[in-house]
């Protein structure tokens, strides 16, 4: 089978990582580098570009925008742009961008994404992939409302419901259920059940301190792992 290198250029460490793990479970996938600064990538590129360049539009130091234009026409690669904000979506169009993903990224649609880029350059795959849903319906009282997993930091048990906390803490809502039940529809890729009462999504960890994930999104919550979680946790990589 053959492999595709692709490259990372975003100056947040902690999404690097997260699409660093998803690109990974590609089966074409090649040499993975990543860079957090613009100049470093640039001049990376200018060395050697990559098959595929995923690449993060609002950066401190240039804008990814500004970044791909300033290459040399034969030195720009295929290029997927992400970033936090629909925003720049119309000016990604009229470069001619493989695909816009907004923050954080799944792995199909990076997967889908990685295809797109590659047949830019008359080059096609066949993506073996299993979609998971996306998300799930909730039936409340006087309404109904849908959850994206991807806006899933963690499931907490209390009693006999489970609290789901959002990225954004306003709107964690409780719904009656069991961490039985949420772990069989949440996406086995990115969730895991990492303590009795605890189901965290691995998008959003970055390190465990004294059996405690930190999650810059949600630095409120303090979510605690046990020895059969760091099991699972490492079974999982």
């Amino acid at each position: 089978m053959a492999k595709y290198d692709v490259m990372i250029i975003d100056d947040d460490l902690f999404d690097i990582r997260k699409a660093e793990k998803a690109l990974r479970g590609i089966p074409q996938m090649g040499e993975v580098k990543s860079y957090t600064k613009a100049i470093d990538g640039f001049n990376a590129i200018i060395e050697c570009p990559p098959d595929v360049l995923l690449l993060d539009v609002e950066m401190s130091d240039m804008s990814g925008l500004d970044l791909y234009l300033t290459l040399p026409v034969d030195k720009r690669p295929p290029v997927i742009l992400y970033t936090k904000t629909e925003k720049y979506s119309y000016k990604g169009i009229k470069i001619a961008v493989a695909d816009y993903l907004i923050k954080p990224v799944s792995f199909p649609d990076l997967y889908i994404a990685f295809k797109r880029a590659l047949e830019q350059k008359n080059i096609t795959v066949k993506i073996d992939l299993e979609i998971e849903p996306s998300g799930k319906w909730f039936k409340f009282k006087n309404t109904d409302r849908f959850i994206k997993f991807c806006d899933v930091v963690a499931i907490e048990s209390i009693k006999n419901y489970v609290i789901f906390h959002l990225r954004q803490a306003e709107d964690d809502f409780e719904y009656r259920l069991t961490m039985e039940q949420a772990e069989q529809f949440v996406p086995k890729r990115t969730f895991v059940r990492v303590h009795r009462g605890f189901i965290v999504n691995t998008d959003f960890t970055t390190k465990i301190v004294d059996k405690t994930f930190v999650l810059p999104d949600r630095p409120d919550l303090q979510l605690k792992v046990s020895d059969v979680g760091l099991k699972r946790l490492y079974n999982m990589n």
